[in-house]
């Protein structure tokens, strides 16, 4: 069925001139019989060349679909750590001592502020209930 269409393809696109003898019509139907096997062949390849590309899709999609091993895996998760670790922006030294030394004030504040509810609220139920320990 395509060698139909090819021929009917190259018969149209030809130029319509009288032929100068029979020898020379022989000679252009065996040129166009080579031409259009080289068409034939190009378009195999091309044909072929898809399947391939299209085989070596499919199996990369499997491939990616299939979960990775378990040291693959850890191997990843570390690589993603560094990755993290060099995006992070560091203080300097003199931020650190500073958000140190907040951070120490407020524990004494909260103890503070926790210490004196707790005295607060045991005499308070000293005072209520009349007991004493």
């Amino acid at each position: 069925m395509a060698n139909k269409k090819h021929k009917k393809k190259a018969q149209q696109n030809k130029p319509q001139t009288a032929p100068a003898s029979q020898a020379s019509t022989a000679k252009s139907s065996r040129e166009d019989a080579k031409a259009e096997k080289k068409n034939l062949a190009a378009e195999r390849k091309k044909a072929e060349a898809e399947a391939k590309a299209k085989a070596a899709k499919a199996k990369e999609k499997a491939k990616k679909s299939t979960k990775p091993g378990i040291f693959t895996r850890v191997k990843n998760y570390f690589a993603s750590v560094r990755t993290e670790m060099r995006r992070v922006t560091w203080p300097s030294k003199k931020d650190l001592v500073n958000f140190s030394v907040a951070v120490c004030v407020s524990l004494v504040v909260v103890g503070i502020a926790i210490a004196a509810l707790d005295f607060i609220i045991g005499e308070g139920l000293f005072f209520v209930s009349g007991l004493r320990s």
